[in-house]
């Protein structure tokens, strides 16, 4: 009689025995291992973001983690303002010296500080680190004019691109900083009407315009296809396994060393790229190429610079270190170390337990979980993209299997199926 298969979440408790005996609670040993992978995932890809690379190998820490800090107040202060109704400034009775006559003082509150703090200090250091998003009105700072000459064609700025929810924050804290400016800058000084009315008017205009129905539409669309390309990639990487029991997962990160962030240097990296995946793609880099995604961005000192999974036939190959440091030096020879630097993500692999790096077997539900929230990342809309591309996710094309094609060899054993795969990456919005 043939074996009935387990399902994954037996195989989790097979090999976590003693650990269920002292729980008896198997969704929260796995909703632990999930959050798990997914903290080790973000901490890879905020380290990643400190750190410049160049062609000789040589690590830098750079200052753009502090801008993308800041971005990402934007967005939580944004959603946190329109989704409550909570005042900025409130008032203080404090009485004088008879009790006829009250005093009214003015302090921020809680929101109203944290926005405040985001005014004098978040935004400008976002304009300086990209200039395109410069308040451009009587009050803002300097910029170099908008010529059309044809000897500036070459230093052409590249555009910044924020998601809704940024670009409504950053659009009112800097109608508001003129009035802010004039207030004794960091100190507090609300006295003056016009201050403290320009104030309310931020948290006035993110409601208004983030309730709004052409609002939330953009920002449905935003999410839907997030999820979709999540769902589709999760889908890709599965059909890998369907006549692989064993993948080899590489990653590496590309980079093209901007000048000075004109697009010049986003056509010189796309001009790269596009010949790097052609090679990719024919087995001129690595054999035996299952699968491949590519996801596109541009940070405020790294310039322009691509972040690359590929899955590789895992009984053929298992040497991930090696293969990692092909993918990176056949960058390095299509610009050459002065312009082109990679890094190679398997160095770290030390660092982070769940991060589906090197041979991922089909029963291996943790990997897959890595892979998983490995691509959540790459087709994840980012706040600070700079590309000007409407899209920034790439994959290899998905070889479907003829439905009239028979299937030689014997059945998979127990354990070697595909009911993981199906779990973990044919539904990846699956909640343990």
């Amino acid at each position: 009689m043939p074996t009935k298969s387990k399902s994954w979440e037996e195989m989790v408790m097979d090999t976590e025995v003693d650990y269920y005996q002292a729980t008896g609670n198997t969704d929260f040993q796995m909703q632990e291992v999930e959050r798990q992978i997914a903290e080790e995932e973000r901490n890879y890809q905020f380290a990643s973001k400190r750190c410049l690379h160049d062609g000789d190998g040589h690590t830098s820490i750079s200052d753009e983690s502090e801008c993308l800090m800041w971005i990402a107040k934007l967005e939580h202060l944004a959603k946190r303002i329109s989704n409550s109704e909570q005042r900025l400034i409130k008032t203080d009775r404090r009485p004088r010296s008879t009790w006829k006559q009250v005093s009214r003082t003015y302090s921020l509150t809680p929101l109203g500080k944290a926005v405040w703090q985001l005014c004098c200090t978040g935004v400008p250091l976002i304009e300086i680190a990209s200039p395109s998003v410069r308040y451009r009105d009587r009050h803002s700072w300097p910029t170099a004019p908008r010529a059309k000459h044809h000897d500036l064609a070459q230093t052409e700025s590249m555009v910044t691109q924020f998601n809704p929810y940024i670009t409504i924050m950053l659009h009112a804290c800097q109608r508001a900083m003129p009035a802010i400016r004039h207030a004794n800058g960091m100190v507090v000084d609300l006295s003056s009407e016009e201050v403290r009315r320009r104030v309310e008017w931020i948290a006035r205009f993110v409601r208004r315009c983030c309730r709004s129905s052409h609002f939330r539409r953009i920002e449905t669309n935003r999410t839907r296809l997030e999820e979709k390309n999540l769902a589709s990639c999760c889908r890709y990487m599965a059909e890998g396994f369907q006549g692989h029991t064993r993948l080899l997962v590489l990653r590496v990160d590309l980079y093209i060393r901007p000048t000075h962030h004109t697009m010049a240097d986003v056509r010189l990296a796309e001009k790269c790229l596009e010949h790097y995946l052609r090679d990719l793609d024919e087995g001129r880099i690595v054999p035996d190429v299952l699968r491949r995604i590519c996801k596109r961005e541009c940070g405020f000192d790294r310039g322009m610079h691509y972040h690359l999974l590929v899955a590789l036939n895992g009984h053929k190959h298992q040497s991930a270190r090696h293969l990692s440091k092909l993918l990176g030096e056949k960058w390095l020879k299509k610009r050459g170390p002065l312009r082109a630097s990679y890094f190679n993500c398997y160095v770290r692999r030390h660092q982070y337990k769940y991060n589906a790096l090197g041979s991922v077997h089909i029963s291996d539900w943790q990997m897959l979980m890595g892979i998983r929230e490995a691509i959540r990342y790459l087709v994840k809309g980012d706040g600070y993209v700079m590309t000007g591309h409407k899209r920034n996710l790439m994959r290899g094309n998905m070889k479907k299997r003829s439905g009239s094609q028979s299937k030689r060899g014997a059945p998979r054993k127990v354990g070697h199926d595909m009911i993981l795969v199906d779990e973990i990456l044919g539904n990846p919005r699956y909640e343990p």
